[in-house]
């Protein structure tokens, strides 16, 4: 996957620089991953898409929860509702598919490592680590249609679709909510700190599907 990219550089901030540079070498881990890298050749194995969906499941049906929670506790203004990604992977996985994400085979082996969400600091630095891919969203989408794997936006392509034509919109909702949430460097050190934390959670969540690729059963039907 490419580094994301946004058409409003300009509007970056310092907060972003920091989490930007802070995070770079979690977010090339994460990219680099085995059922990461590849993803827009035309030879990428369906398989390995049906994994890395089920992983990001997996992973969104705790974080997200999470988010919002916190996001109410902390009386915080960003509405993170039209940006929910779970439903996605669910129709990705469940509707098209046929893929059932709780049975066995489909469920995590590794318990999470925990995660928390105490102050407006670590709220940034989450949604940071989950918004920023969103961005590649456009580019991912075009290239896995024009592949082997047959999905599309609305067939198996939804979450990789992302927020469509308004990426851009909100990508920077979000890096003006960020702005205001973070006002000195104790909190955007702390803020990039929990942007790691998700992303090291992120690549362990990819890490546990990877391993069984060779053994991908065939979904039902």
């Amino acid at each position: 996957m490419l580094t994301p990219t946004c058409c409003h550089e300009a509007n970056h901030g310092s907060l972003h620089q920091i989490l930007h540079a802070r995070t770079h070498e979690a977010q090339e881990r994460l990219n680099k991953h085995p059922l990461l890298d590849g993803l827009t050749r035309p030879d990428y194995p369906l398989k390995s898409y049906w994994l890395l969906l089920s992983a990001y499941y997996h992973f969104y049906q705790i974080i997200e929860p999470l988010i919002e929670r916190a996001a109410d506790r902390l009386m915080s203004r960003f509405d993170y509702t039209p940006r929910r990604k779970h439903g996605w992977l669910h129709q990705d996985l469940v509707d098209c598919f046929h893929i059932d994400p709780d049975e066995a085979f489909w469920r995590p082996a590794r318990k999470p490592s925990p995660l928390s969400i105490e102050n407006p600091a670590d709220l940034v630095g989450a949604l940071y680590s989950i918004e920023t891919p969103t961005l590649d969203g456009h580019y991912i989408s075009r290239h896995i249609k024009a592949g082997l794997l047959g999905v599309t936006p609305e067939h198996g392509g939804r979450f990789f679709h992302g927020y469509g034509e308004q990426t851009s919109h909100r990508w920077n909702e979000f890096l003006n909510f960020a702005e205001q949430a973070c006002h000195d460097s104790t909190q955007r050190e702390r803020s990039a700190k929990t942007a790691r934390d998700v992303l090291a959670e992120m690549t362990a969540a990819l890490d546990d599907y990877s391993v069984r690729a060779d053994s991908n059963p065939r979904p039902r039907t």
